[in-house]
């Protein structure tokens, strides 16, 4: 039996944390691979910024330089059409691939969060977590569902895809560090987030 992780999100845009975090989490916990699942309509966003084929096009160019035995892009969530709740996406991919175990990577500020998330104590007793540090959200020993966490021990680099879009909409160059350089052009190509936040 295998560990397959499953790392969802808006990716809006992905930016250089999220190839780390996978990184980590390959070479921690010996992972078969990662799917990256781009979110139709995030359950906890109110709002995106780019369309869904530019966000997918730019996960592509992201992705581009990884492995591909080890990294691919799942497209359940947008396949639905609407709001699709972590539960429902695992329980997908769990029919996939039965015989292996998966995980859900998450981030440190959404471990805080779990027990306000969708039917979370089916999803914490089915799944288990592999959790990155993010700065300013502290794991504390009675945190609910750590139990069922696995967590990387290297904090992460502190990038918000908000922090990119912004500094995007202001035409500074700074937004580079923080993606792939490909996704960058893309970025500047497409003329994506030039209207500000």
């Amino acid at each position: 039996m295998g560990k397959i992780a499953v790392f969802g999100g808006s990716f809006d845009p992905p930016h250089k944390a999220h190839i780390q975090i996978a990184k980590e989490a390959l070479s921690s916990f010996d992972l078969k691979k990662i799917i990256f699942v781009i979110a139709y309509a995030p359950p906890h966003k109110v709002k995106l910024y780019a369309d869904i084929s530019d966000r997918i096009a730019m996960l592509k160019l992201a992705l581009e330089s990884e492995s591909p035995e080890k990294t691919e892009i799942g497209y359940y969530e947008v396949e639905q059409g609407r709001k699709v709740y972590s539960y429902e996406t695992l329980d997908h991919f769990k029919k996939i691939y039965p015989d292996d175990e998966i995980f859900m990577i998450i981030g440190s500020d959404s471990l805080l969060d779990l027990p306000n998330w969708k039917n979370i104590e089916y999803l914490a007793s089915q799944y288990k977590f592999i959790v990155a540090k993010r700065p300013g959200a502290v794991i504390e020993r009675g945190t609910k569902f750590l139990e069922r966490c696995l967590i990387i021990d290297k904090e992460m680099r502190d990038i918000s895809s908000t922090e990119i879009r912004d500094l995007v909409s202001k035409n500074n160059g700074l937004a580079a560090d923080f993606t792939d350089e490909k996704v960058y052009d893309y970025i500047k190509k497409q003329k994506l987030y030039s209207g500000g936040l």
